[in-house]
């Protein structure tokens, strides 16, 4: 049977141009026998905070992290507070729910707009309480 199937990414071929850089990084990494943090980490860490004119940049395992981070950074300053609501789209991948409540905060799903799946600013807006953030 002739397989007919239209490849939907080949990524052999897409990454072949930087073959030769990622095999160089991917050999480093391992010779240096640090698989998380270490130098290249570090070096990454102060390159994107520079890029991004930040004084400090701190790299994490997956996005979950980096959000949960982001609202524990915010609870620690005072600018949340337990209870308080934070919209967020309701086709959301479950990571933005886990961040929310695992910092003791209330989830409200808005569903999108069926056009461009963005949250919707008339749906957003009736979804506003005193305890929005």
């Amino acid at each position: 049977m002739k397989n007919d199937l239209i490849p939907f990414l080949d990524l052999k071929r897409l990454n072949q141009q930087y073959r030769n850089e990622l095999v160089s990084a991917a050999t480093d990494v391992i010779d240096s026998g640090w698989y998380i943090l270490g130098q290249q980490v570090t070096a990454f860490e102060d390159a994107f905070s520079s890029y991004c004119g930040s004084q400090f940049g701190r790299g994490v395992g997956n996005g979950l992290d980096a959000l949960t981070l982001i609202f524990r950074a915010y609870r620690e300053l005072g600018i949340l507070k337990s209870g308080d609501e934070i919209i967020v789209p309701a086709n959301t991948y479950i990571a933005s729910i886990i961040a929310i409540t695992e910092n003791q905060l209330t989830p409200v799903l808005v569903e999108p707009d069926p056009l461009s799946f963005n949250l919707c600013p008339v749906q957003t807006e009736k979804h506003i309480t005193d305890r929005t953030r």
